[in-house]
């Protein structure tokens, strides 16, 4: 069980949106401006989906939403650009476990099976050298 005042809650996620926000407005200035753009739209849309959870059904509810999303989420992103989002997204969510006073899960506190980290290619080329 969460704590901290709904109130309390919804102040750091607006401060945290401004963050968001300021990063959003000096991407185009950065040497990679489409990815600070995702990558700051991510991070905005889940502190609002997050304060919108928070005024409808509390901190908790809140808490329990972002950890099932968090679960979802990858934790190995194969193309930075392409998934710029989901890491605003991730880094939002961490900051919100942070500012709640809880620890951001691990993976193995989330029970998600180990990856497999062998690859179509590596397969073929361990076959194709034992043959």
């Amino acid at each position: 069980m969460i704590v901290l005042a709904k109130e309390d809650v919804l102040k750091g996620l607006k401060k945290f949106k401004r963050l968001a926000k300021q990063d959003l407005l000096v991407s185009p200035l950065t040497s990679e401006p489409v990815f600070w753009t995702k990558q700051a739209e991510g991070r905005r849309n889940t502190y609002d989906r997050l304060m919108e959870i928070i005024n409808d059904q509390g901190v908790d509810h809140a808490y329990k939403s972002a950890l099932k999303l968090y679960a979802e989420l990858p934790f190995v992103f194969t193309d930075k650009m392409e998934e710029a989002e989901v890491i605003g997204t991730s880094q939002a969510l961490e900051m919100f476990f942070t500012m709640i006073g809880v620890q951001p899960p691990t993976k193995r506190n989330l029970k998600i099976p180990p990856i497999n980290y062998h690859t179509e290619i590596e397969d073929i080329a361990l076959n194709a050298t034992h043959k």
